[in-house]
C-alpha cells in the first residue's frame, strides 16, 4: 500500500497490487478520510477479509455456520406399501397353495406305488403241516438253506394225502388245495426234477432227508423213494419250492419248503 502525504479532493488511488500480510497490521489513514469510508462501504462482501476499526488489526471474519437440509436420496423413497390384512392373506394363500400341491404330488407318488408295493409284498399264504400230524424225524433235523436273493431255511412239509397209499401224486389243482385254503394257485405251480431243481447238488442232505422221511414207517430203501418238486409262485417275484416224497404208510406227502425271491 503505498501512503499520501495528503489527500485533497474527492478521488484517491488505493494500489492492491501489495497486499497487507496478516503478520503485520497496517497502520491508520487518518490524512485520507476517503479511503478509509471506501474500506468501510456497504460494497464490500461480508465474508471477505476487510480492515476493522482504527485499531489497526486485521483478521478474518468468521463464517456463520449453515446446515444444509436433509437431502433424500431417490433409492430411499418409501415404497407403496400394501395393507397387513392383503399380505396376510397373500402368505396365507400361498401357503395353502403349496400345502395343497405337496398333498397331491404326495397322493399320486403314493397311489403308483402302493399298487406295486402290494403286489411284491402281498403273497398267497399257505401252509406245509397239517393239523393232528407229526413231522418225521429226518425233517425236523435238517439245518440248510436255499440261497437266492434272500437265504430262507428249508422247513417240514407233512400233508395229508389219500392218493399217498396208492402211489399217485398229486397235480397242481390238488397241490393248491393242499398247500393253500384261500387261493387257487392251480396256474402257477409247475413240476420240476430233482436235477432239475439241485443241478450242482448243493442240497443233498435236503434230498437224503425228505427220502428219509418217507421210509420212516416202512423201513424201505431210501435210494427207490421217488421224490417230485413242486415250483409255486405265491406272488410277484415270489416263489416256493416243495421237495416232496408219498409216505405210503402214514398216508402223506412229505417233504421239505424252501422260500425264494427270484426277481
Amino acid at each position: 500500500m503505498r501512503r499520501w502525504q495528503s489527500c485533497h479532493g474527492a478521488h484517491c488511488v488505493i494500489d492492491h497490487s501489495s497486499r497487507p500480510t496478516f503478520a503485520s497490521p497496517l497502520k491508520p489513514l487518518a490524512s485520507c478520510p476517503q479511503a478509509s469510508s471506501i474500506r468501510h462501504s456497504s460494497s464490500v462482501p461480508p465474508y471477505h477479509r476487510h480492515i476493522q476499526t482504527p485499531q489497526t488489526s486485521v483478521h478474518r471474519r468468521k463464517f456463520p455456520l449453515y446446515i444444509a437440509p436433509p437431502r433424500t436420496p431417490a433409492h430411499s423413497c418409501r415404497p407403496t406399501t400394501l395393507p397387513t390384512t392383503f399380505i396376510t392373506r397373500a402368505m396365507s394363500s400361498d401357503d395353502a397353495y403349496m400345502s395343497f400341491l405337496n398333498k397331491a404330488n404326495a397322493d399320486l407318488k403314493s397311489g403308483r406305488s402302493q399298487p406295486q408295493a402290494e403286489q411284491y409284498f402281498s403273497a398267497a399264504r399257505t401252509e406245509t403241516v397239517d393239523v393232528n400230524v407229526k413231522v418225521p424225524t429226518p425233517l425236523a433235523s435238517v439245518d440248510a438253506y436255499y440261497v437266492s436273493e434272500t437265504d430262507e431255511p428249508f422247513e417240514p412239509v407233512a400233508l395229508k394225502w389219500e392218493g399217498a397209499e396208492k402211489g399217485i401224486w398229486p397235480d397242481a389243482s390238488h397241490f393248491s388245495k393242499l398247500i393253500s385254503t384261500s387261493s387257487d394257485l392251480s396256474s402257477s405251480i409247475e413240476t420240476l426234477l430233482p436235477s432239475s431243481f439241485d443241478p450242482k447238488n448243493h442240497y443233498a442232505s435236503v434230498l437224503r432227508a425228505v427220502r428219509a422221511a418217507a421210509v420212516q414207517d416202512s423201513g424201505g430203501d431210501e435210494a427207490a423213494v421217488e421224490l417230485k418238486v413242486y415250483r409255486v409262485e405265491v406272488g410277484v417275484s415270489r416263489v416256493e419250492y416243495y421237495i416232496t416224497a408219498l409216505d405210503v404208510e402214514g398216508g402223506l406227502i412229505v417233504g421239505l419248503r424252501a422260500k425264494a425271491i427270484e426277481s
